[in-house]
């Protein structure tokens, strides 16, 4: 062993060492970090691991939000109507109660949405003995004292954009002061439904819109010569689908049904004996655009009529059920009579003449 080092490094001197001493000083360098590793590689070995302490940093941190247990608000809010129209002012009922021992500071109520496509219009607290206050969009109040209850009566209303989600997620967003230390906490509210937005559009014409000739007779009507006009009923509908849907009418005195007519959907009915027609919708779908029905009347203008611009269509009314919310929804349309506001052509040229 001895004599193969020996012959090593007499061959090694030879070639290297007398001709460069910079292979000497790399040789004794690899050699000294061969033993470095080697003197660490032992001491890793022997020597013990120290122990981490794995459990996590306990942070105080003030004035951010709070959890609820550690919370002397509460906060109770009644939303009694669920099913409400864009724009158009709905009640809750909120309660505050302060189940502390310190005085509650510097309140502040701020209804959020989860969804963009709806906004607070407006906000008016109709309890005249409230302390609770509204500025801008937000519900106010200095003082809630330890073991006090403050009530609020409150209207609320809100926007909704076209095409936004019939369902209203939203939240009562409550910052206030106790104790030295400032909260924040929410406060999840009852979830609303948009009603559709139903409108229902009757009106007659001599002429079309694009002008073309719909009725006959002498314009303005004459005393005892027929005129014939174009009722039509439209249904414009956003939101929710419909079921059911029933537009009733009568024909008044002097006004008899042709037997023309055009129908989109549904059903045409005309009950002679007592004048009266109705148009049924059995489902209005809101992806199915407009629905129309048209259908012809002639007068026969009374000598009593001269003068004045006679009925055409009376006693319109209207009734359907929201499919979403549930919802019944009715209510009544102005008569149609010979004035025609909606035909350009013809428009205000309806007193009988003799």
């Amino acid at each position: 062993m001895n004599h193969a080092l020996k012959k090593w490094w007499l061959a090694r001197h030879t070639k290297h060492y007398l001709n460069n001493h910079w292979h000497l000083m790399a040789d004794i360098f690899l050699l000294v970090i061969i033993l470095s590793l080697g003197v660490a590689l032992i001491i890793l070995r022997f020597y013990p691991t120290p122990k981490v302490n794995l459990n996590p940093i306990n942070h105080v941190v003030k004035d951010v939000a709070i959890s609820a247990t550690s919370s002397s608000l509460l906060v109770n809010v009644v939303t009694p109507k669920i099913n409400i129209n864009s724009g158009q002012s709905f009640l809750i009922k909120v309660t505050l109660e302060n189940n502390g021992k310190n005085d509650i500071s510097a309140l502040e109520l701020n209804p959020n949405f989860l969804s963009g496509s709806f906004s607070i219009y407006k906000l008016e607290n109709i309890n005249a003995s409230s302390s609770l206050k509204v500025k801008g969009r937000k519900l106010i109040l200095e003082t809630l004292k330890a073991g006090e209850t403050e009530d609020a009566d409150v209207l609320v209303t809100i926007n909704a954009k076209k095409d936004s989600p019939r369902k209203i997620d939203w939240l009562l967003s409550a910052t206030y002061h106790e104790g030295g230390e400032a909260y924040k906490k929410n406060y999840d509210l009852e979830s609303l439904k948009l009603i559709t937005n139903l409108k229902i559009e009757a009106a007659a014409y001599y002429n079309s819109p694009l002008g073309d000739q719909l009725g006959s007779g002498p314009i303005p009507p004459i005393i005892g010569f027929p005129t014939n006009y174009w009722i039509f009923f439209e249904i414009n509908n956003e939101g929710n689908d419909l079921s059911n849907l029933a537009i009733s009418a009568k024909l008044p005195e002097g006004v008899t049904l042709s037997n023309h007519k055009t129908l989109s959907s549904g059903v045409f009915n005309y009950n002679e004996s007592q004048k009266r027609l109705t148009w049924t919708v059995k489902e209005v779908s809101v992806k199915n655009g407009l629905y129309q029905v048209g259908f012809e009347v002639e007068l026969l203008p009374l000598a009593k009529q001269t003068n004045t611009n006679p009925l055409l269509v009376s006693s319109i009314s209207y009734l359907a059920t929201d499919v979403y919310t549930g919802e019944k929804l009715s209510g009544k349309l102005l008569n149609i009579d010979t004035q025609l506001p909606l035909d350009t052509i013809n428009g205000g040229q309806g007193v009988v003449a003799k």
